[in-house]
């Protein structure tokens, strides 16, 4: 979270966000400011813009890249200036500090390696770097107090500077300028909130399982980033949204691995939590060739959580959010004050989207939570702990109790397709089936989630049969593939719909 102990105008609180992102991974580049010119780095470019004039996208972003570089310099100062060059690896010293004898390996450690390496070269050199700029070093901090303290101020001051009406406008002076392009009618990008879990997935590909005390062969195994929250994430930015994932995050080479694939898919990282020395939680993913999966999750729950404390220390973000979607992934009273937080501000608060995998079986949800959840995304399975144990499991009647207690609307995804029951109760719709030859796997709820909060919003929050077709129709364009990889466009979606020719099936509201 950024350090709020000085109030900043509402512009730098824009930039301390973009500044935030980019030191991600590779750090501040021209291209990467390029590549998230959509929604990330608007800020950034529109300030460059202001001072250079509207010069085309990859001049713009270049004009920006050099902004940042030139007020690093000339604006910041001592320690601050050292922080500032690494974290978001400028290069600004490299020849300064090879002159005085640090070895080449330190220094591209320190501007060309993923953040966490960065980090630990900065710490780990901390007197020589001074030293080289003929600085005397203030006593090195810890690398918790550099991630929560330091460079949050840091990141502060660098925007301030940024932001100054006599603001320095060096390092771009060879940009030629026109006449800038008003915006105003640029419709904003809206702001998705996702809370849960985010671990790394050991998925095997395989034709059936092997019987007891045997084994069997994989025909395919990948490792990668998954979680049911990472992949929502990504899936709602993959539809053009402004994406933000809360999570606990190990500081492992894993955790990096997992930041390093959120950034590049264009997912906000500046609101998890980095759990130090702890281990990245693992699940092992069974594939078969049609899609139909089982799992085995190793949580490492001990270590790698959010606290309802964390939650309450990123308040200001849930509350001001379009929509918020959970998991279960957390413990219960941390989903439940997450909730609870959503409805803080009741006539100004977002929608909350909530998937309930893996259901909780040892604890009870308090029933005002489900009065804070407008849509509760779920398989018939995982509705088990909500019936009545001496009565048979039936899905529909648990679905009806549920929305009896508060649950707005709840969809029931079942083999592709999706059935809706909604207050006020009356007879539960089913959403048409499409076409397709895979059984549902396990990220086409994660696709069916973010389209569902992306059509919200287009929608100003009407559920429709239009809806709930298009959310049904992102899950079965998710549903041929296996990873977050195949999560869908816009135009993807649409175009699978209209080749579809399924519509809605009444114009009235569900």
């Amino acid at each position: 979270m950024t350090f709020r102990s000085e109030s900043l105008p509402t512009n730098a609180l824009l930039l301390v966000g973009v500044l935030e992102k980019l030191r991600t991974r590779d750090g501040l580049t021209a291209a990467r400011v390029h590549a998230g010119r959509v929604s990330t780095t608007t800020p950034l470019l529109d300030l460059a813009s202001t001072r250079f004039g509207n010069v085309g996208d990859l001049e713009l972003a270049a004009a920006a890249f050099d902004l940042v570089v030139a007020t690093v310099r000339d604006q910041l100062h001592g320690t601050q200036q050292i922080v500032a060059d690494a974290i978001l690896a400028l290069g600004l010293h490299k020849s300064a500090y090879e002159n005085a004898g640090i070895d080449s390996r330190t220094t591209r450690s320190l501007y060309l390696a993923a953040l966490g390496r960065r980090r630990l070269v900065l710490l780990n050199s901390w007197n020589r770097l001074h030293d080289a700029l003929d600085l005397t070093a203030p006593e090195a901090p810890g690398d918790r107090a550099l991630r929560g303290t330091t460079e949050p101020e840091v990141l502060r001051e660098l925007a301030k500077q940024l932001v100054r009406p006599d603001g320095h406008s060096g390092g771009s002076r060879t940009v030629t300028t026109r006449p800038t392009t008003p915006t105003d009618s640029t419709p904003p990008v809206r702001q998705v909130v996702v809370v849960g879990g985010a671990v790394m997935d050991a998925t095997f590909r395989i034709k059936s399982l092997p019987a007891p005390e045997t084994s069997s062969e994989a025909y395919g195994f990948s490792l990668s980033p998954g979680g049911k929250a990472l992949t929502q994430a990504i899936a709602c930015a993959r539809l053009g949204l402004k994406s933000s994932l809360i999570a606990a995050v190990a500081d492992d080479r894993f955790g990096d691995d997992i930041l390093e694939h959120l950034d590049s898919e264009g997912v906000d990282t500046s609101l998890i939590k980095r759990v130090h020395g702890a281990s990245t939680p693992f699940t092992g993913v069974f594939e078969r060739e049609m899609g139909d999966s089982i799992a085995v999750n190793w949580r490492n729950q001990g270590e790698v959580f959010l606290s309802q404390q964390d939650m309450e220390d990123r308040a200001g973000d849930v509350i001001g959010c379009d929509v918020l979607m959970t998991t279960f992934e957390m413990p219960r009273v941390t989903m439940e004050r997450t909730l609870a937080l959503a409805h803080r501000e009741p006539d100004n608060r977002p929608l909350v989207i909530v998937t309930p995998g893996q259901p909780y079986t040892d604890e009870r949800i308090s029933p005002p939570t489900f009065g804070r959840i407008d849509y509760l995304i779920a398989h018939p399975w995982e509705l088990g702990p909500f019936a009545p144990a001496e009565l048979p499991f039936a899905p529909g009647p648990v679905a009806e109790k549920l929305v009896t207690f508060g649950v707005e609307t709840l969809c029931l995804l079942v083999n592709g397709g999706c059935t809706i029951y909604s207050h006020p109760l009356e007879e539960a719709t089913p959403v048409p089936l499409f076409p397709t030859i895979y059984k549902e796997t396990s990220v086409a709820r994660d696709a069916f989630c973010a389209a569902l909060a992306a059509k919200l919003i287009d929608d100003n929050r009407t559920f429709s049969p239009d809806v709930a077709i298009w959310a049904t129709a992102a899950m079965s364009c998710a549903a041929s593939g296996f990873r977050s990889e195949s999560m869908p466009d816009r135009k993807q979606i649409d175009t699978f719909l209209a080749r579809s020719g399924l519509r809605p099936p009444h114009p009235a509201t569900v």
